[in-house]
């Protein structure tokens, strides 16, 4: 009995229970959801925002104040809205808000902390098409931040300052986060990126790499193609924290200087590797810089001893082991000859001709360089050399023929300048035309010939031969010295207008004529004394056999 009645009360309570979990379950479903709260009163610290989708209807007086700080973006075409502006502001700070924002009317609401690690908190809500974005700093613990007015307008005035520094710097700027992504950039960046090839259409943030499909890059440089055009830039950049700055100034006309410089000098390099003549260009230092292959040709020095940058002492002691340099017959003022030489070098007035063994001749020329550089010319003349040799020695010859003639030979240019005088002529008329530097040319010979004679005709003949060009070559005469010594004179027109005159003794002429007669009568004529004197034909000149001279070379030097 007593079991029973335990059992039911037991069976009784327990169907209490069940009944009463039920009801509590159906209660709980049927009640009605909490609507989410977007409210905020003026004491609330936080910034608030609260959108209708992307049209402001209400904020906090601290979130009107930020949205009137904010920079209005410069890559959209119409007036941005206000989430516009503000999602500009979001996306460098906290990473995939806007992807999180598309999902908010489903999810109800989320929190999003900041990445970049200065203690924001951002909340968002959404309540019957309302949006709510909360920014809460969890730096100052809700605390609010009182400056006075003075201060206030001085931080406006500089931001406003820094913020059009920033927007008009030509110079690209722009900060990355710890995981390469851009969260913020000024104008010149972003007018940059447009127009360059699929980054227009990715004007968001974060922005796309300007420069991360450019391969020539290196550390301090970096490029970017735009409109088939390359644009170089030089980089630098700051760390702070996680965070880079990147700084890129435009170099494009250095790069193009350098461009063109390296061209010159290419060309300058071709130019001088084909050249005759040996260079070595020696810098302030006195180190070899600049070669040619001639050099290498004409000192016999190994190309990679002179690629070494050897001194300009090492380059002549080398030079001197090969033999290409005039041996000394003393070491030491060999030695000094060196220094004399490189000072001469300096002042440009270094210019040497070489006598090597085997009978080679260098001319060697130094000519001061800007910097103090010196550059060095080394050109074998051996061949000119040796012409210039063999023109002296045939002119000495043909003027030791001429001075061994008994007639006294002149010669004056067409401009009446004496440009030769055998040895007979000086002794003759006492005066060397040639060696006198104030002679005054053929008028002042006609006075002396005219002083030194008896009077004739024959000066005043002679004075309108020279002066009236005819058809006549050559005129002839004969004059008497006042020391009684008669002479025949004979004036020749010859090759580029100069003219030859001739003095001979004629009573050494009419003897010698005498026994011409006597040894062949054909040559027989009337006697002299019956003949005009200022009409005899002059002695007949014989024939002169035609030289040919063959030079090796085409260049004389005196």
């Amino acid at each position: 009995m007593t079991q029973a009645a335990l059992l039911g009360i037991t069976i009784c309570l327990t169907s209490a229970l069940v009944v009463l979990g039920a009801l509590a379950i159906f209660t709980g479903l049927s009640r009605p959801k909490r609507a989410a709260d977007i409210r905020f009163d003026a004491t609330d610290h936080d910034v608030v925002f609260i959108f209708r989708e992307s049209e402001l209807v209400d904020g906090s007086d601290a979130a009107r104040a930020l949205l009137a700080t904010l920079p209005v973006p410069e890559h959209t075409l119409a007036k941005p809205s206000d989430l516009a502006v503000l999602m500009q502001y979001l996306c460098a700070r906290f990473a995939g808000v806007q992807e999180k924002l598309g999902t908010l009317a489903h999810s109800g609401g989320w929190d999003l902390p900041s990445h970049t690690g200065d203690g924001l908190i951002l909340r968002a809500r959404f309540h019957k098409g309302l949006t709510q974005l909360r920014l809460t700093d969890t730096s100052d613990d809700g605390a609010l931040l009182v400056i006075d007015r003075l201060s206030h307008d001085a931080q406006q005035k500089e931001l406003k300052t820094l913020r059009a520094v920033v927007c008009n710097l030509p110079t690209l700027v722009w900060k990355t986060d710890e995981y390469g992504n851009i969260i913020w950039a000024n104008a010149a960046y972003i007018g940059a990126l447009r127009g360059v090839e699929g980054a227009d259409l990715a004007l968001v943030w974060p922005l796309p790499d300007l420069f991360s499909n450019t391969t020539a890059q290196t550390e301090d440089r970096l490029a970017f193609e735009k409109q088939g055009r390359t644009h170089w830039f030089a980089h630098s950049q700051i760390e702070d924290g996680g965070h880079v700055t990147h700084f890129a100034t435009p170099i494009d006309a250095a790069v193009q200087s350098e461009a063109a410089r390296r061209e010159t000098v290419q060309t300058l390099t071709r130019t001088f590797a084909c050249l005759p003549i040996g260079l070595a260009l020696f810098d302030a230092d006195r180190r070899l810089q600049v070669f040619n292959p001639a050099l290498v040709d004409l000192t016999g020095l190994e190309p990679l001893f002179l690629a070494a940058r050897p001194s300009f002492e090492q380059v002549l002691y080398a030079m001197r082991e090969n033999r290409m340099l005039p041996e000394p017959k003393n070491f030491n003022s060999w030695r000094a000859d060196i220094l004399d030489m490189e000072k001469a070098s300096e002042n440009g007035s270094y210019a040497e001709e070489w006598c090597l063994e085997g009978g080679r001749t260098y001319l060697v020329t130094g000519r001061p360089q800007p910097n103090g550089a010196i550059a060095l010319f080394l050109q074998d003349i051996t061949s000119e050399a040796t012409l210039a040799r063999s023109f002296r020695a045939e002119i000495e010859t043909a003027h030791k023929v001429l001075d061994r003639l008994d007639e006294g030979i002149a010669v004056f240019s067409l401009s009446g300048q004496a440009v030769l005088a055998n040895a007979t002529y000086v002794r003759l008329w006492q005066t060397d035309p040639c060696a006198d530097l104030a002679d005054a040319g053929l008028s002042q010979a006609l006075a002396q010939w005219a002083a030194r004679c008896e009077p004739t005709q024959f000066w005043a003949r002679l004075a309108e031969f020279i002066s009236t060009q005819t058809g006549q070559d050559q005129i002839t005469g004969t004059i008497a010295l006042r020391t009684g010594l008669p002479l025949n004179v004979t004036a020749s027109r010859v090759s580029g207008g100069s003219l030859m005159l001739r003095f001979q003794d004629a009573s050494a002429a009419a003897a010698h004529a005498h026994s011409d007669r006597l040894r062949r009568p054909d040559l027989a004529g009337p006697p002299a004394d019956d003949m005009d004197q200022d009409a005899l034909p002059p002695p007949p000149l014989a024939p002169r056999k035609p030289r040919s001279a063959r030079h090796t070379g085409t260049r004389l030097r005196a």
